[in-house]
């Protein structure tokens, strides 16, 4: 993939940051502990991590850097354990997804 970094996996919180002019979230990003922001391309993988606005994910993947806004591309990702364990309406959820 040319443009794009060595694969890497990230774990934090998927959070909007576009709407549509009707309130709806149209693009998203990882918000790392460590207060990093990974936009999310989304295409494969990474559109479905639109359904899981503020879950906890850890996402494999691969980045890349333009003026200083780091943009990951998604292969598979998971849904944090211990907040899936926790309702267990949403356990069925738990797992590693990938392409």
């Amino acid at each position: 993939m040319e443009g794009w970094g060595r694969p890497i996996t990230i774990r934090g919180i998927v959070i909007p940051v576009d709407w549509d002019e009707k309130g709806k979230v149209v693009a998203a990003a990882i918000s790392t502990h460590d207060e990093d922001e990974y936009l999310i391309e989304r295409i494969h993988k990474g559109q479905e991590l639109l359904d899981l606005l503020r879950r906890e994910v850890e996402v494999r993947g691969f980045v890349r850097q333009r003026e200083n806004k780091k943009k990951i591309r998604v292969q598979e990702y998971s849904i944090g354990k211990d907040e899936a364990s926790a309702d267990d309406d949403r356990v069925h959820c738990e797992g590693t997804r990938k392409d």
